[in-house]
């Protein structure tokens, strides 16, 4: 009896000591890949974190537009639930690339050396708010949609011309609600949603604009370069009356959640700011929900104000995107992105370049990327200072704004000083 109970007590210890030496093992190795990653952002980006990302980039840009010859530069292929916070008349074919912009307008001087320590130090910014997003025990806390994303994720991002490609098998166009299948057909949904669909097959254009609401555009005086496009897409209740030198004046259609939909202070049913245009209103369902789950549960109240607005302004061709699409966005924005991004869904402003895609021959982002008038003015139109803005607090921004980059066909000069970031169509590049 001795030898079996000495025996069981032998057992026992062996176990917890087993038990002990694995937990010991894990804990090491947790904070061994915890020391590196200390090490290797402490070699990446500079020691002082809390001063402001462009402090000695503050002075005005010297722009002087009004003389200039406004077209887009020619483009050179190049290697390369927490709660939610956050049209074209006539067909027009291209025909050649758009002319060159001046390099530098009157009075420039941004030297190119300047430019690129701006470019470097946001670029660090952007991947270290990145790197601090996929921390494990922040993202688990983080999941309001029940993300579960079962793909890989790539540490080689490949040529721009590949990242098009691969954005074009993922999404080749954004869906919107028909109206014709369920469950919106037995609903008076059904028969609000336009016989007209929000782009016709045929409809292409040359230059595409797509207008952040930015704060760094306060001051720019980009309003003409914006309104030499075929097309001006907007955000929200982003305004022009009273902003046209730095925003311009032309918008033939508006991107809007569905907080500014659904919720009184933004003047949905009746602003002018939502008629005679196109718009796409979108809201995010769970990542796995159906149609019919999602018209069951939305996040905020989408379709009654939606309705209204049909029965009120018929002649505004009004969509609703398709959440699934969102997600398969979502999904490619992952795929390109070593480490984990936020479980919530892509901004506006990547909706709004998907959206564009196939239907223009170029696409200019103005102020989507900060440049050096880079403040933490949160809107051109408010006063708030919140860099979040910028770098993201909701979605996934800073993986949104380096994957653009990556996608980018416009010159330095361009991105960083003048304001905007150029992407071919879906047609421009072979895939």
């Amino acid at each position: 009896m001795k030898a079996i109970a000495f025996s069981i007590w032998l057992f026992i210890n062996l176990v917890c000591f087993g038990m002990c030496g694995y937990i010991y093992l894990l804990w090491s190795q947790y904070w061994n890949y915890i020391t590196k990653q200390q090490k290797l952002t402490a070699q990446e980006t500079p020691k002082v974190d809390n001063r402001p990302l462009v402090d000695y980039f503050q002075e005005p840009v010297p722009v002087d537009m009004h003389d200039v010859e406004w077209r887009h530069q020619e483009l050179v292929q190049l290697p390369l639930r927490s709660n939610s916070k956050p049209r074209f008349p006539n067909s027009v074919k291209p025909t050649e690339p758009p002319k060159p912009v001046p390099e530098c307008y009157e009075n420039c001087d941004f030297t190119e050396s300047r430019l690129q320590a701006f470019k470097n130090q946001l670029i660090v910014r952007l991947r270290r708010v990145l790197h601090d997003e996929s921390n494990v025990f922040r993202s688990r806390d983080g999941n309001p949609y029940n993300v579960h994303y079962k793909g890989t994720r790539s540490s080689h991002l490949g040529t721009s011309q590949e990242l098009l490609c691969d954005l074009m098998k993922s999404v080749p166009r954004l869906r919107t609600i028909d109206g014709k299948s369920r469950p919106f057909s037995e609903t008076g949904l059904g028969d609000s949603v336009p016989r007209v669909p929000l782009f016709a097959p045929q409809e292409h254009y040359n230059n595409c604009a797509i207008v952040s609401s930015a704060g760094s555009l306060k001051g720019s005086n980009l309003g003409p370069l914006i309104d030499s496009n075929d097309v001006v897409l907007r955000f929200n209740h982003a305004p022009t009356e009273g902003y046209d030198d730095d925003v311009g004046t032309k918008t033939t259609i508006r991107i809007l959640n569905s907080q500014v939909v659904s919720k009184p202070e933004f003047n949905f049913l009746y602003s002018p700011m939502y008629r005679d245009i196109k718009l796409l209103a979108w809201d995010p369902s769970n990542y796995t929900s159906s149609l019919e789950q999602w018209f069951m549960n939305p996040d905020f109240d989408i379709f009654t104000p939606y309705m209204k607005h049909r029965q009120m302004n018929p002649d505004t061709n009004t969509h609703i995107l398709d959440p699934r699409d969102l997600w398969k966005l979502w999904d490619y924005l992952q795929a390109h992105t070593p480490v984990r991004i936020r479980k919530n869904p892509p901004s506006s402003g990547f909706l709004g370049l998907v959206l564009l895609l196939p239907y223009c021959s170029y696409i200019n982002m103005y102020e989507y990327i900060p440049t050096v008038r880079l403040t933490n003015l949160c809107h051109y139109f408010d006063e708030v200072n919140d860099p979040s803005c910028t770098f993201g607090a909701w979605h996934p921004l800073s993986a949104e704004k380096l994957l653009a980059l990556a996608l980018n066909r416009a010159s330095d000069r361009s991105v960083f000083q003048t304001g905007f970031i150029t992407i071919p169509g879906y047609q421009n590049d072979s895939c």
